[in-house]
């Protein structure tokens, strides 16, 4: 029996449609200047080049929806690290790219380095629940020249799951492809890099990233396009709008891309937030936050979309109380819409503060809501009748075969962080959760240091040179 809940009923997710669509087609979207918008011209979308946008027909943003594929392959660095997008089988990631973190050894915030990252995709790299891979910081002590490639090879270096990452300008397209098929992968069939294409809430969409991110999905390159909606400040103060103004975004950048890039792979990710009316602040903990991305979720399945929303975000800023319970709930909320992606590992703040030891309190939280979406197994074989009959009121289970059998198989999750001693024992141990999790990530990070390269010389060689051009040419 699998787990699944649903938010919206048939006629519900279809008024978000109709309501985005008409959003396209009356408002329009704001591509500015560039391929993009001369490509919907072209299509038959009304376009006013002095304004840089484009008002779409529905018909034209149905025929881009239809060319979406549903299955899509996030390549490793072999088919064993791959990543499957499909049907009803959910994923977990980090969220991308803050600049800064905090330190688990001082306990203090700072700006992130190459170091950050290099350590934080070792840990990720290690971590169970953790499908792919995006660049948990930005490294500040790069130059702008180098900093978005060379944060690529970083990655590519550190692990062997799918990588996924930025791209800054159309310079950079043939540069990252080159390094995507130096580590490992085919861009058509198993790309071993995907990119984030950001759109800017209400109904915007940055040209030059759009057309790079064109680029690339023409090659094969996997695109989540992502809008960020915020309830209350970019959109309406409810969660039926804040998803429609969600789903509206992504349908016109979607067709933009599809019109030059027909059958690309892209993601509809789903990344609202809500204004704090009282604090004046961004909150990306919100449980509204969390009902407005499952709403998402369940329209963009309708549409036959693979889709990306975070499940564990919290406002909290360090590892405790208030980060345990926003990720739980609003993890368990999103999650049992059963996102192909969902992000949020090792991420407090509203995403804006990466926390390595976070990183694997978050993986157990996530392998405990898998676990939850897999359901029990109703059968023959583990009602278990026969046995209670023959031991009757013994309750002699302990020394049963089935039992240990049951066991090894992982019958029971055996979780590492939370404790079920004694409380004699845990107090005599004198450790709390944040310090199991740091002594796994010291441990994780000795065992990365001891490792074989995951790349040869030449591999290595060949990322520096791309990492160079790139710099040359900036």
């Amino acid at each position: 029996m699998k787990a699944r809940v649903e938010l919206t009923s048939l006629e519900e997710r279809e008024r978000i449609v109709d309501g985005a669509m008409e959003l396209l087609q009356v408002v329009g979207m704001r591509f500015g200047a560039g391929d993009a918008l001369e490509a919907l011209g072209e299509a038959g979308a009304r376009v006013d080049r002095a304004a840089g946008v484009a008002r779409i027909p529905r018909d034209i943003v149905e025929r881009a929806v239809a060319a979406c594929p549903r299955e899509i392959v996030l390549g490793g660095a072999t088919p064993a690290d791959d990543c499957l997008l499909t049907e009803g089988v959910p994923h977990f990631l980090n969220s991308g790219t803050p600049t800064s973190i905090l330190d688990f050894r001082t306990g203090e915030r700072r700006e992130s380095v190459a170091a950050d990252l290099r350590e934080a995709t070792a840990v990720l790299d290690a971590t169970p629940s953790a499908s792919i891979v995006w660049a948990l910081v930005s490294c500040g002590d790069l130059t702008p020249e180098r900093r978005t490639l060379e944060e690529l090879a970083i990655m590519l270096q550190l692990t062997t799951k799918h990588v996924q990452h930025e791209v800054d300008d159309r310079s950079q397209v043939e540069l990252l492809a080159r390094m995507a098929e130096v580590a490992g992968g085919d861009l058509r069939e198993r790309p071993r890099v995907s990119v984030v294409c950001c759109t800017a809430s209400p109904l915007s969409a940055h040209s030059e990233l759009l057309d790079a991110s064109t680029d690339l999905a023409a090659l094969g390159v996997p695109v989540l396009v992502l809008p960020m909606p915020i309830t209350g400040g970019t959109a309406p103060l409810t969660v039926a709008a804040t998803a429609t103004m969600n789903v509206a975004e992504f349908l016109g950048a979607a067709t933009a891309i599809q019109l030059r890039a027909p059958g690309a792979p892209l993601i509809m990710g789903a990344a609202p937030g809500l204004l704090d009316m009282k604090q004046t602040t961004f909150s990306f903990g919100a449980i509204e936050a969390g009902l407005a991305a499952a709403v998402c979720v369940e329209v963009g399945h309708h549409l036959g979309l693979a889709c990306m929303a975070p499940s564990q975000s919290t406002d909290a800023k360090h590892p405790g109380i208030q980060a345990a319970y926003e990720k739980a709930l609003k993890g368990l909320t999103v999650a049992a819409t059963r996102p192909d992606l969902m992000t949020g590992i090792g991420m407090l703040h509203a995403a804006n503060l990466p926390s390595l030891p976070q990183i694997v309190i978050d993986d157990e939280m996530a392998q405990m809501m898998l676990r939850i979406l897999d359901g029990p197994e109703i059968s023959e074989g583990t009602l278990l009748v026969e046995m209670m009959e023959r031991l009757g009121f013994s309750g002699s289970y302990l020394l049963e075969k089935d039992t240990r059998r049951r066991l090894r198989a992982g019958e029971i999750y055996a979780p590492t962080v939370a404790d079920r001693q004694s409380y004699e024992h845990w107090a005599a141990a004198g450790r709390d959760e944040l310090a199991v999790a740091s002594d796994r990530v010291l441990a994780i990070l000795a065992a990365a240091a001891e490792r074989e390269p995951l790349l040869d010389a030449a591999q290595l060689a060949e990322l520096e040179a791309c990492v160079a051009a790139g710099a040359a040419q900036a």
